[in-house]
């Protein structure tokens, strides 16, 4: 191998390296996101369901906290080896 080439290598790794910690992060964004989408629409549902709004926050808490765990869990489970 010549410098050059050994230079374009330590460069790719490199890119390799923040393209993928840029990942790590953008998929823990996305388990967040979602679980406060999820929690949201169920503060919203039980809610309108007549409930008292601590039971409202309490099922929309346990609502966040199930599925982002779920988000995490499928995320890697599809994970590319």
């Amino acid at each position: 191998m010549t410098t050059q080439s050994l230079i374009q290598n330590q460069a790719l790794a490199q890119d390799l390296q923040r393209a993928t910690t840029k990942i790590k992060y953008l998929k823990i964004a996305l388990a967040v996101m979602t679980g406060i989408i999820a929690s949201l629409i169920t503060y919203l549902i039980v809610g309108n369901l007549d409930a008292t709004p601590l039971l409202s926050v309490g099922w929309s808490a346990s609502t966040f906290i199930v599925t982002t765990g779920f988000v995490f869990t499928v995320q890697e489970k599809i994970a590319r080896p």
